[in-house]
């Protein structure tokens, strides 16, 4: 008879001590940073610098066990660390442990968040939200803006330590996430390095586009996505296929990454005195090199100045710069990794390469030129005794060119828009409306948009029964589309706009419309009414901001995710027009 086999006994679950450290550290941190009221006692800051070095330091011990254990195998498996441990590494050198500190907590948390994805009893909930990218997207956002408000509310958001009142928060963090740039205060006094960060973080997630983010880390850490989440982020990011799609969101983060980097080392030297004229120290010239540079690429519009960029009207370090990064910003990803394609550039030369190109990044880019240049023919030209008045003419061919890149969704403003005349005021309505490119941080109904209906008016004047460019015909299906959004928008801009004035009858008429087409391109430029808003004209510009990034955007996204087709046609008929 066999001997009775023992019962086996469970694996002892091993517990991840440097982890464990990790987490203990980063909320004690929060806690002391959000509860503690922010004074000029030695000992407060003492505590936070020592709590800031010691999420430093798990983090580090974290890399250092994980090193040993991978070896050369340490950035395939733990990439997002590593690009979360250079910035951090920066700035602690630059004698700024919070910065660096704030930066791993960022990492900690999220990586938290990705394991509740994980996380067996929420997979239920995740995969029905998962399966409803609208939803997904919207509750996203929503998320966002409540967590940046309890941020800012915080007292160590503010310099005074008393945190910042619920409406200014809230306006503040939907502007951020939004990535406007509209406020309500001056975000460089008003806000501590903390709330910067903060307003940083916002700008960051917003401007990617949340989804698109979490996207990003769920393919990182091989988690399973929907047929039908694959499909929607191909109609945001205008890919077809689901390997391009993969491999955007892969090179999505690199890009971004590199350019806020080089973007912030180029403005760095022009960032040597803080608003009130005294000397930056190196870590606080490095963050506000970092900021800019970021808010620049991700099209928000914040800066730490009070005069926005208009101290830097004649700098050519400066205005080259930021209109690199707000450019490339609004492009869009598939345009610029097409771009960054550099094999059809030596191989073809030129114009072998830009033919190479698919049609949808030269639409872009021609659209986007045409936009730019004429832009700032008309603002050097309309604005010569108005804004630009009194400069130079070096600084106001910059400025000229700096404000028609800037007014398409950046909202960083290099003259004073009070003095903006009538007529260039009208059109600045047109190009805010109008915006960036698709897939990108850009606001508005989007240029490919304008370009199809330019296209369409074209073949309508030709008696062409399809719409063309560059030898190739548009499906009508997209046509359909970009008239939907355009109508949708302006009906958006039309009943928001009117709820802003009757909320606010004692300010100008002229005001009010630019601010409200500002907010609801997510441009952020304003003629200075938005601090004189009351409190319903806050929340009702809070509501543009938020219909102007989610609305064109998930309406197209609707139209594309809409694969049902009637099995049947009506007769056709006649309708008199115009």
């Amino acid at each position: 008879m066999p001997p009775p086999e023992e019962p086996r006994r469970r694996p002892r679950h091993r517990s991840d001590w440097p982890r464990r450290a990790s987490q203990v550290a980063v909320v004690a941190l929060l806690v002391f940073e959000f509860t503690v009221r922010r004074t000029d006692s030695p000992w407060r800051e003492a505590i936070a610098v020592l709590l800031a070095g010691a999420v430093v330091a798990t983090f580090a011990g974290e890399l250092v066990r994980d090193t040993w254990a991978f070896r050369l195998r340490l950035w395939r498996h733990r990439w997002p660390d590593l690009l979360f441990a250079v910035p951090a590494t920066l700035s602690l050198g630059a004698g700024s442990p919070r910065g660096a500190a704030t930066l791993v907590a960022l990492r900690l948390l999220s990586r938290e968040l990705i394991d509740l994805v994980a996380w067996r009893p929420a997979r239920p909930v995740l995969q029905a939200l998962l399966q409803r990218p609208l939803p997904l997207l919207c509750l996203s956002f929503l998320l966002t803006i409540a967590v940046g408000t309890l941020g800012l509310m915080f007292p160590a958001a503010t310099r005074d330590g008393t945190g910042a009142p619920f409406l200014v928060a809230l306006f503040t963090a939907t502007s951020a996430s939004c990535v406007t740039g509209l406020a309500v205060v001056d975000t460089g006094s008003y806000f501590s390095s903390f709330g910067h960060w903060v307003i940083l973080g916002l700008i960051q997630v917003g401007g990617l586009g949340i989804m698109t983010l979490t996207t990003t880390l769920a393919l990182a850490f091989r988690s399973q996505l929907s047929a039908t989440t694959r499909g929607a982020m191909r109609e945001i990011l205008e890919e077809e296929t689901v390997q391009g799609f993969q491999k955007l969101l892969y090179s999505m983060s690199l890009i971004t990454v590199t350019l806020e980097a080089l973007g912030a080392l180029a403005l760095y030297p022009a960032m040597a005195l803080a608003p009130d004229g005294r000397a930056l120290a190196a870590s606080e010239r490095v963050f506000y090199a970092l900021f800019h540079a970021v808010s620049a690429f991700c099209n928000a519009g914040f800066g730490l100045y009070p005069d926005n960029l208009t101290r830097f009207v004649g700098h050519p370090g400066v205005n080259l710069t930021v209109i690199a990064l707000i450019t490339l910003g609004g492009l869009g990803f598939p345009v610029v990794t097409s771009l960054l394609d550099c094999g059809p550039w030596k191989e073809r030369g030129l114009r072998g390469a830009w033919r190479a190109l698919p049609v949808h990044s030269r639409v872009v880019l021609l659209t986007s030129a045409a936009l730019a240049v004429g832009g700032a023919l008309a603002w050097l030209v309309l604005e010569w005794n108005h804004s630009l008045a009194g400069l130079s003419l070096g600084q106001r061919l910059w400025a000229s060119l700096f404000q028609s890149v800037s007014l398409r969704t950046a909202g960083f403003n290099s003259v004073d828009l009070a003095k903006l005349g009538t007529p260039m005021l009208l059109l600045c309505l047109v190009l805010m409306f109008i915006g960036g490119s698709p897939g990108g941080t850009a606001g508005g109904v989007k240029t490919t948009t304008v370009a199809v209906l330019v296209l369409t008016f074209r073949a309508l004047l030709r008696n062409r029964s399809e719409v063309e460019v560059m030898g190739r015909s548009v499906p009508p299906a997209t046509v359909y589309r970009a008239c939907a959004v355009t109508l949708i928008s302006f009906g958006l801009l039309f009943g928001l706009a009117f709820l802003l004035f009757a909320a606010e009858p004692h300010l100008p008429f002229r005001d009010l419309l630019f601010e409200a087409v500002s907010a609801f391109g997510t441009v952020g430029l304003s003629t200075g009414v938005t601090p004189q808003l009351s409190a319903a004209g806050k929340l009702v510009v809070c509501a543009q901001m938020f219909a102007g990034r989610l609305g064109p955007f998930t309406l197209a996204l609707a139209l594309g995710l809409s694969k049902a087709r009637a099995s049947y046609s009506y007769p056709s008929t006649k309708i008199v027009v115009g």
